[in-house]
């Protein structure tokens, strides 16, 4: 059996890099895979990037997101993407989000993976994740930073979002975000985060001296909490004086119904 076939059967992704360690000469490793693929024992997702096609199933597909760890070599999967991978949110998503030094979009097959610019050096964990074909160990943003790029990223609406930590109650550590918010230095996010922490402070076991040190990070200006999707009509707002950002209606309507009564 051919050794890079036999190799990452289990896996089923390799990189050219991954084979260059099981075939060292260049030209062999070419007359390898073009064998390979030829003979339809692997599939080329993009350039450099393939996958085994198990001779028992000829539709075989890798795990989406075990392909978008591996788009880019310092890949960190991040957005609503790590929230499936936390097992916080079991909805399915077109579009995956990768954090890396370089950004761009791929598309393959049905899915788009936006690949996010992004620092390496902070809020990254290990997770376990389980596809069709076995648990691989894949590298994520952990929950604090996951949050925050939730956000950034707008790969979820903010009442999905809210929705989903509400129900599922994270542990999550104040202090990394406030940290973790200073190294974006990007200002409409103490907005947006404060909010959304504030709104669930409840199910994340916060202090509001928590919420207060993000509050007082906030500038003079007023940012519109703008939320992904296309819209035909121009969406009303509503001004939050709390958080000194304008919310779009259903927005506003749900953190107006969450805020605690004053007795």
């Amino acid at each position: 059996m051919n050794k890079i076939y036999k190799e990452f059967y289990k896996n089923k992704l390799f990189t050219i890099d991954d084979a260059k360690k099981i075939i060292k000469n260049y030209q062999v490793l070419r007359n390898n895979l073009t064998r390979l693929h030829k003979q339809k024992l692997i599939k080329k997702l993009k350039g450099g990037l393939y996958y085994i096609a198990p001779l028992d199933n000829d539709d075989f597909q890798p795990d989406p997101i075990h392909v978008a760890s591996r788009m880019k070599e310092d890949s960190i999967i991040t957005g609503i993407t790590a929230l499936k991978v936390l097992q916080l949110t079991n909805q399915d998503s077109s579009v995956l989000y990768i954090v890396s030094k370089h950004q761009s979009k791929d598309r393959i097959d049905k899915y788009t993976y936006k690949i996010i610019k992004g620092q390496q050096s902070f809020g990254t964990t290990k997770a376990q994740y389980q596809t069709p074909y076995g648990t691989i160990e894949l590298k994520i943003t952990d929950i604090e930073r996951t949050l925050i790029e939730c956000i950034r990223t707008r790969s979820i609406k903010a009442i999905d979002l809210i929705n989903i930590i509400r129900a599922k109650q994270p542990q999550v550590d104040p202090k990394k975000i406030l940290t973790y918010l200073e190294k974006y230095n990007m200002g409409i996010l103490y907005n947006k985060v404060g909010l959304l922490l504030e709104v669930c402070s409840s199910q994340l076991h916060l202090d509001p001296s928590d919420i207060d040190k993000i509050r007082k990070k906030l500038s003079k200006k007023i940012y519109y909490y703008k939320e992904p999707g296309l819209r035909l009509i121009r969406p009303r707002y509503f001004y939050n004086k709390e958080w000194n950002i304008m919310l779009p209606e259903q927005l506003h309507n749900l953190v107006q119904s969450l805020k605690p009564q004053v007795q």
